[in-house]
């Protein structure tokens, strides 16, 4: 079979200045030369050289989206690509040119590609602010419409490309905004494109402020320590607790193991519980930092003693979500929660393997507040059975419990069997009986603070 090659040279952002030796070498020694698009400074190059080249201009015109020209610039690229040995096809920049990236996903064969490197506009980005002393080193580059995409980081340098109008240039504020302070000084260039470009220091908050935006306009971003902003991120979160956990870090801190929390991780989670209680959005985010601690603080000791770390207390939660969800990420069905549920049930039963009653009640922790693991305990064991109740059937084994707390003397185990049939109802009605008591509680205080006031009126 012969081989047909697609050379992908790149252009530089916007500028003949910028052709490396590499893609004028690639351009010359092709069968066929074919650009994107003739809307590129490196076009005037080519005309200046006597390089014959052809566009795939017209396909902007006949395709409906983006999608489609994509699809449709890789099929004549692969048809004219088995027409002669080596085709060329030119594109600003490789790593980051959606029609090349259809092409390398879509494999034809007799067609290999090959790519050289160039200069990129977060290259020319990059030296445009070398002159204010701004560390560059992993500068990551983000084009302004995938920030939709992608969450904002802030411990490495990055360049966001692609501003082509002041709408865009507000997304890129609101989305930088999430980590970074409206006055942080950002590096704003009308045009990366081209050598020498320059860049202007501007607040955050005025980037979509400025005069002129095109698809060469850019935006560098510094990184910027966690200490120095208002908002962080998870990876930020984590670098404070090691810090803390760190020689010379908090005396109090560094004295914690898994055991001393043990408590703290069940007083947060009873807070941040009475947090959603409350319906208060600000104090359940407060109180779910606090639970967050929690899980910080012990992956970093884990980390410590080589035990876990906290990719793995991430990972083993994703596994678990993308495993238990296979009506999500896998070939199950689930039309409503009710067979959602018994998804998720099929594929525990499936990881933990067969086990009687009692081992599966055996794991309910005996840490859960008392209403709570007894309607878990009564779930688990009816489930290992294959048994079931209705409410008729719990309501008259509730009532069989009061008749034998009625006739006890003392009474404290039958008022247990009492609590237990409580909790039986509770799974037969599908209600959570420990929401369900603190909501009754809630009641009977609210009926005590009115009859104080009615005494004091």
């Amino acid at each position: 079979m012969n081989q047909h090659i697609i050379t992908i040279a790149p252009l530089g952002p916007d500028d003949g200045e910028l052709l490396t030796l590499g893609a004028m070498r690639a351009m010359r020694e092709a069968d066929a030369l074919i650009l994107r698009t003739a809307r590129h400074g490196a076009a005037a190059w080519l005309d200046e050289n006597g390089i014959a080249y052809d566009t795939l201009d017209a396909l902007y015109e006949q395709c409906e989206d983006f999608d489609e020209l994509c699809e449709r610039a890789a099929g004549e690229l692969i048809a004219r690509a088995k027409g002669a040995k080596r085709l060329c096809y030119a594109v600003a920049d490789p790593a980051s040119d959606a029609t090349v990236r259809y092409l390398a996903g879509h494999p034809e064969d007799g067609v290999t590609l090959e790519a050289a490197g160039g200069v990129s506009l977060a290259g020319c980005a990059a030296g445009a602010v070398l002159s204010f002393g701004v560390n560059t080193e992993n500068l990551r580059t983000v084009t302004a419409l995938s920030t939709q995409e992608m969450r904002v980081q802030a411990d490495c340098p990055q360049v966001i490309t692609e501003i082509d109008n002041r709408y865009l240039a507000s997304d890129v504020k609101l989305w930088l905004g999430d980590l970074f302070d409206d006055e942080t000084t950002v590096y704003f260039m009308e045009n990366a494109a081209v050598y020498g470009a320059k860049a202007t220091p501007i607040p955050l908050c005025e980037i979509d402020r400025q005069a002129h935006y095109d698809h060469r306009t850019a935006v560098l971003v510094p990184a910027v320590s966690v200490y120095e902003r208002s908002r962080a991120s998870y990876e930020d979160f984590v670098q404070v607790i090691r810090r803390l956990r760190a020689p010379g870090g908090c005396p109090w801190d560094r004295a914690q193991t898994h055991h001393t929390l043990r408590q703290y991780m069940i007083e947060e989670a009873c807070e941040a519980a009475e947090a959603m209680d409350r319906d208060d959005p600000m104090k359940i985010a407060d109180e779910l930092g606090d639970v967050l601690l929690q899980v910080v603080l012990n992956s970093c000791i884990g980390e410590e003693h080589r035990d876990f770390t906290d990719r793995d207390v991430t990972s083993m939660a994703a596994h678990k979500m993308i495993t238990r969800h296979e009506h999500v990420f896998g070939k199950a069905t689930a039309k409503d929660a009710d067979a959602v549920m018994g998804v998720w049930e099929s594929v525990k039963k499936r990881e933990r393997g067969e086990q009687t009653a009692l081992e599966r009640v055996l794991d309910v922790p005996q840490t859960l507040p008392g209403l709570m693991r007894a309607q878990k305990i009564v779930k688990r064991e009816m489930q290992a059975k294959g048994e079931g109740v209705t409410k008729d059937e719990a309501v008259r084994a509730m009532r069989d419990a009061l008749g034998r707390l009625e006739a006890a003397d003392g009474g404290e185990k039958e008022l247990g069997d009492v609590l237990m049939a409580a909790a039986t109802l509770s799974h037969a009605m599908g209600i959570d009986g420990e929401i369900t008591l603190r909501s009754a509680i809630g009641a009977e205080i609210d009926r005590l603070r009115a009859e104080e006031n009615a005494k004091k009126a």
